[in-house]
């Protein structure tokens, strides 16, 4: 962990590598559940800023838009991990105060609208997670959130099966978090 990190920090590192990285630290959180606690301390802030600099895309060529949203899938995808790699334990409080972060993540994605499939389908994905590792904790940020309940909806009609069968189970989440 301590070498992905340092790799992250490198600007010797071609950006490329960054996304698959960020990936890796869900792998690794979900592998070692809980002991992934000791790593939260560093994870987290780099996801944060790696997340603040993907969320806005406007002027950029095509080129950035697929390396952004590869990078968006990344950071998601860590996030993702971290949330199920620390479901159903008793630390999982320790993930409340980024929640805030994660839903002013993904507000900020569904609002720049320029999100691949693949992007849409990890970003329900990850806001279910949410709700189902944090439960009603976070159920009232949910609630509070922007745009979760549009791009519930928009997921729910969308013609793409992976993205509605995710977005059922997403729904299902929420549900159970905000008592609805």
């Amino acid at each position: 962990m301590t070498q992905l990190l340092k790799d992250l920090s490198s600007n010797q590192l071609h950006r490329s590598v960054k996304p698959p990285i960020f990936s890796c630290f869900g792998d690794l959180a979900l592998a070692i559940g809980e002991n992934f606690e000791k790593y939260l301390m560093y994870a987290m802030p780099m996801l944060q800023s790696a997340a603040e600099l993907s969320a806005h895309t406007s002027g950029v060529d095509d080129d950035m838009i697929e390396y952004t949203n590869t990078l968006r899938n990344g950071i998601m995808e860590a996030y993702s991990g971290i949330l199920q790699g620390f479901k159903g334990s008793p630390k999982t409080q320790l993930l409340m105060p980024y929640a805030p972060h994660v839903l002013q993540f993904l507000d900020s994605l569904y609002i720049e609208k320029d999100m691949d499939d693949l992007v849409i389908k990890t970003a329900i994905g990850l806001l279910g997670d949410l709700a189902d590792t944090l439960g009603s904790a976070v159920g009232p940020l949910i609630m509070q959130s922007m745009s979760a309940k549009e791009f519930l909806n928009e997921c729910l009609m969308s013609d793409d099966p992976s993205i509605k069968e995710s977005a059922e189970w997403v729904k299902i989440a929420i549900s159970r978090a905000t008592n609805f």
